[in-house]
């Protein structure tokens, strides 16, 4: 997942905001400040600002994902979200995830809008994440206005903004595959693969005997050391290259 690719932040400023309030929870203690200071606020150590709702029939699904790289359970409230945790578990330079951090409350001449954005992000540089998450066919002209707000928000924080709208499943059925072998890939340097790549089942064997090369390969490929196409199906045939620049 690349993080530097923002949700781009409106050139003018939201009309008829007046203030702007960020409610949160920190060890156990609710709190609720302006927005100007907020700033420097540990939101990765939040706790959710609400809970998980649920009905009878309900169509969404919700639950905690354990994230190997954090060594920690963040919540989700769709696959979409899930997906989005197993992309973060992945990504190089994330420190900590916390879901549903605060409320951003604006206040403005027509009443108050609220928005909950689905995980604060911390990054190893200290650089502070705000996402939501939304599959793209679901952001209408309504979302896209919070989202331009939300940008605005970020932007005034010196945070980044970014908004995953991915909805692949087959690319989240191959990661959740590939996750159980994180820890598989050996000390041995990878090989020299050629431009055009090879099949996975001839790079397996380049890494090592049997099952122990296929190991091997899967923990590259959900490093990112090694790439494929993941929105299809993974097989022997699958085409692996070195990771692209």
């Amino acid at each position: 997942m690349d993080l530097t690719l923002q949700w781009p932040a409106p050139l003018a400023p939201m009309v008829g905001a007046t203030r702007t309030r960020v409610e949160y929870r920190l060890d156990g203690v609710h709190l609720e400040v302006d927005a100007v200071d907020c700033d420097e606020i540990p939101f990765e150590r939040g706790e959710a600002v609400r809970t998980f709702p649920s009905w009878r029939l309900k169509r969404h699904y919700d639950g905690y994902h354990w994230m190997g790289a954090l060594g920690a359970s963040v919540g989700f409230e769709s696959l979409t979200e899930r997906g989005c945790l197993i992309e973060l578990d992945r990504t190089p330079g994330v420190l900590a995830v916390a879901s549903q951090p605060m409320w951003i409350r604006w206040i403005t001449s027509d009443g108050v809008r609220e928005h909950y954005p689905d995980y604060f992000v911390r990054l190893d540089d200290g650089q502070a994440v705000l996402m939501d998450v939304k599959p793209a066919a679901r952001i209408d002209d309504e979302v896209r206005a919070q989202f331009d707000m939300t940008a605005v928000f970020a932007a005034e924080r010196g945070w980044r903004y970014v908004v995953y709208d991915a909805a692949s499943p087959m690319r989240e059925a191959n990661l959740r595959f590939l996750a159980p072998f994180r820890e598989s890939a050996g000390d041995e340097g990878l090989p020299k693969l050629p431009g055009g790549g090879l099949p996975l089942a001839a790079v397996a064997a380049v890494l090592g005997v049997g099952s122990e090369g296929y190991a091997r390969c899967y923990a590259h490929l959900w490093s990112g050391a090694l790439e494929a196409d993941l929105d299809q199906p993974l097989s022997a045939k699958t085409m692996v290259c070195e990771r692209s620049a």
